[in-house]
């Protein structure tokens, strides 16, 4: 009889690998497991190298791609300042669309950032998702570093929130919530193979995360420059539901017996009929219903119950949507092969799943 093999347990693990009782390797950004799995990598706190010939990878510039010292008082090295530098003139531009985003993503967010160290690690972690999808051969790089930041910038926030809100922290907690939203949605983007499902349930629990920042009230920020850019963007136009959308929300809704499946239905179909708006730049609120969805719905999801599995798919019609903006390209594709991937070939009968029909479902908006 072979004798097992006992290691001693980790308590610093990622937190992926924790949820699902495996052993992490504690790999620094990024552990094997979560880069095999294509999820984003998070650690309570991020390991500092005793020195840079710990790290493996050399940077363009020359530093290295995991030798920032994440503390109380950041350090930055010439890779950040590039990063900085391709923030301004490019990644901020593509951001938002629409009137009044140039002055808030190229102007404000970087002013401010030059003292904030939230909103610094999330310019250079923008800027680095950006960069880790245009320069394929530099990807590994800059997938790195911008996780790094995403990691630091998240741990800030956190502490930020439970110290308690403020009327000088509204708008820095308010503007890197959405960082981190669009980070969620860019990851797909930076990586050689696209997320499977529970990597996509990561990315959209980082979405939900930021649900205590959009639900304060905005009355803070009325007045300034980003309270009004906030309520011209995500205000907009409301998209008309189309008859055939309708419908097949009703045959879905007929098939659904638990009931926060039918809860977090009827909120998707409410979000579609009065809060799913186009602006300039196309729909601009795609990231909102997944923080609008109940606790009891997001466990059923994460424990790939079939009908929950089947309402987030309808999820897809709003990821379809028509917008102008780089990070939330393809996410209804994404999605819906990530599902499909997940259901079972019992289930996609009983359920009569059609990948075809649902990708055309996703696109009824993107048809004029």
């Amino acid at each position: 009889m072979s004798s097992r093999r006992f290691h001693r347990k980790s308590r610093s693990g990622c937190t992926h690998c924790k949820k699902r009782h495996i052993k992490c390797d504690e790999g620094r950004p990024n552990c094997a497991n979560c880069q095999r799995a294509s999820v984003v990598c998070t650690y309570d706190q991020l390991k500092v190298p005793s020195s840079p010939a710990q790290s493996a990878s050399q940077s363009p510039n020359g530093s290295t791609a995991s030798t920032l010292v994440f503390d109380h008082s950041p350090t930055f090295d010439m890779l950040d300042l590039s990063l900085m530098h391709y923030y301004t003139v490019s990644t901020s531009l593509g951001i938002f669309a629409g009137q009044g985003s140039r002055e808030i993503w190229q102007e404000l967010v970087p002013n401010e950032a030059q003292s904030n160290p939230l909103l610094m690690h999330g310019v250079l972690a923008l800027a680095s998702m950006d960069l880790a999808r245009t320069r394929p051969n530099e990807r590994q790089i800059y997938a790195t570093r911008a996780l790094a930041h995403q990691n630091a910038g998240t741990r800030l926030f956190r502490t930020m929130l439970e110290q308690g809100r403020t009327s000088d922290t509204h708008h820095v907690l308010m503007i890197f919530s959405m960082m981190l939203a669009i980070l969620a949605f860019a990851f797909p983007h930076a990586c050689d193979d696209p997320p499977d499902f529970d990597g996509i349930l990561d990315l959209f629990s980082l979405v939900r995360g930021c649900k205590t920042v959009w639900l304060l009230n905005p009355e803070s920020l009325a007045g300034t420059s980003l309270g009004q850019w906030v309520k011209a963007t995500f205000a907009g136009q409301p998209i008309e539901m189309k008859p055939e959308v309708d419908r097949r929300f009703q045959i879905l809704r007929a098939r659904l017996k638990d009931p926060a499946d039918i809860l977090a239905t009827d909120q998707l179909l409410d979000f579609i009929h009065r809060e799913l708006a186009t602006s300039a730049g196309g729909v601009t609120n795609i990231g909102r219903w997944p923080t609008m969805v109940s606790d009891a719905f997001w466990i059923r999801v994460q424990n790939h119950e079939v009908d929950s599995l089947l309402v987030l798919a309808h999820y897809s019609v709003v990821l379809g949507a028509p917008n102008s903006r780089w990070w939330t390209a393809n996410w209804d594709s994404i999605l819906l092969q990530a599902i499909d991937k997940t259901l079972s070939q019992v289930d996609k009968k009983i359920t009569e799943w059609d990948f075809s029909a649902m990708m055309k479902f996703a696109n009824s908006y993107k048809e004029s």
